[in-house]
């Protein structure tokens, strides 16, 4: 049988029943399909963009794309030969600890306290907008420390509070010595994402008290950002090569936060193989519909074996049913899907109008407390105030295969049937 002939006998098999009954079975098969692949688009977008943004934070804010870390010192003509390198986006110097604040409420907060350069905020633009910092505003301050905005609230603190930092630091003479100051909060930053929010602060290396009594125990590190991130096992051997001799660490993003992006990674992956279970249920119906399909046209596939087509002709024509349901319910399911998840902003602004108009209806009529906040992402409950979304062409790819390799695998295992078909045994009983 040729090609033809084959796509002929599955659009009239198919689609052309006289009681419709084929298409209907078709048009709920590809309706199937179309939900799975919508979901598992919208899904996978929300959870890609969470991600995406949660990820480039981290790189952005506190791991960097290399580090490298000493006991000694960089110098100022290290600096300006790291920042010159072709690929280096941005380089800072900076010293980290930890330690425990006690703010005017009395409450305590335990903060990753950073001391970077004056002027850091020309050296990485891109740093002082991930925190939300202002056009003009110095990274770090001047006379007082950056806090974030919930660690702030957390503490009682605003700024021109301020507030006690307890810290240990190592000697040779006396050991682990514990130290404490009184710093002021010079301003706040909101980066948009609560651990950092929550948990991090910044001061100048000009303080001089602050920063000789709270990092002198500190190593020097150097955070650098590159204009690929993924070229990072070119750039560590050029960066490396331009540091000064001495024990220096040098990491990737890839290394410094391993265990985490692996977890990201495995969620997503468990995430997308449970919601490709509705592939699975739907491969499940279309295979024992076609099975019915194919018993009720025994006649049918005995005439065309007759005229000397083979097994494997005839299981094509059923595979070609399976799929072009599985083509059609991948195209509309895509479009569905991505029209909805690049959406889904204003489609959640308006469940949130709707429940608000509710909630004021049934505070009206006593249902409800007066005055709640009903709103369906409220900024009590979620740290949020959009939804992202980030689907790669790749991620789309794999769900459109899927979906149309669900419906051409249940068709094959139906259409295995047709060899019941003989053309004797069927013309002896007609």
């Amino acid at each position: 049988m040729t090609l033809e002939s084959r796509l002929f006998a599955a659009a009239r098999w198919g689609f052309s029943s006289k009681k419709r009954m084929s298409l209907r079975r078709a048009t709920l098969a590809a309706a199937g399909i179309a939900a799975g692949v919508a979901a598992l688009i919208i899904v996978i977008g929300v959870m890609g963009g969470l991600q995406k943004g949660y990820i480039d934070s981290i790189l952005e804010i506190s791991s960097f794309h290399l580090r490298a870390s000493s006991v000694e010192p960089v110098s100022d003509s290290t600096m300006n030969a790291l920042r010159s390198l072709k690929g280096v986006k941005s380089a800072l110097r900076f010293k980290e600890t930890q330690v425990l604040a006690i703010g005017p409420s009395g409450a305590t907060v335990s903060l990753a306290l950073r001391a970077f350069e004056p002027g850091s905020e020309e050296y990485d633009p891109v740093l002082a907008a991930a925190l939300g910092l202002g056009t003009g505003q110095s990274l770090p301050g001047t006379e007082g420390m950056i806090l974030g905005k919930e660690a702030a609230a957390a503490l009682g603190a605003d700024p021109g509070s301020e507030i006690r930092l307890f810290g240990m630091k190592q000697t040779k003479d006396e050991g682990v010595v514990p130290i404490s100051l009184n710093l002021a909060v010079e301003s706040l930053f909101t980066s948009g994402y609560y651990e950092f929010d929550s948990t991090m602060a910044f001061l100048s290396f000009k303080q001089a008290e602050a920063f000789d009594l709270l990092f002198d125990s500190s190593e020097w590190q150097l955070g650098i950002k590159l204009d690929q991130r993924f070229d990072v096992h070119r750039m560590e051997s050029a960066v490396a090569a331009i540091l000064p001799e001495g024990e220096w660490n040098l990491v990737s993003w890839r290394e410094y936060n391993r265990s985490f992006f692996g977890a990201l990674r495995t969620e997503k992956t468990v995430m997308l193989l449970l919601i490709s279970l509705i592939f699975v249920v739907v491969g499940i119906n279309i295979f024992h519909a076609m099975r019915r399909n194919i018993a009720g046209k025994m006649a049918d596939i005995a005439v065309i074996k007759s005229f000397g087509a083979s097994d494997a002709d005839v299981r094509s024509i059923f595979v070609l049913d399976g799929l072009s349901i599985g083509v059609a319910g991948a195209l509309a399911g895509a479009a569905l899907g991505l029209l909805a998840a690049y959406n889904i902003n204003p489609i959640v602004e308006g469940i949130s109008a709707v429940s608000r108009a509710l909630a004021s209806l049934a505070s009206r009529i006593g249902l409800l407390a007066p005055g709640g906040d009903y709103r369906l992402f409220s900024p009590a409950h979620y740290y949020i105030d959009r939804i992202p979304i980030s689907i790669s062409g790749g991620e789309l790819a794999f769900i459109a295969i899927l979906a149309i390799a669900s419906t051409g695998i249940a068709a094959f295992a139906a259409a295995r049937r047709v060899s019941e078909a003989s053309p004797s045994e069927v013309f002896r009983n007609e």
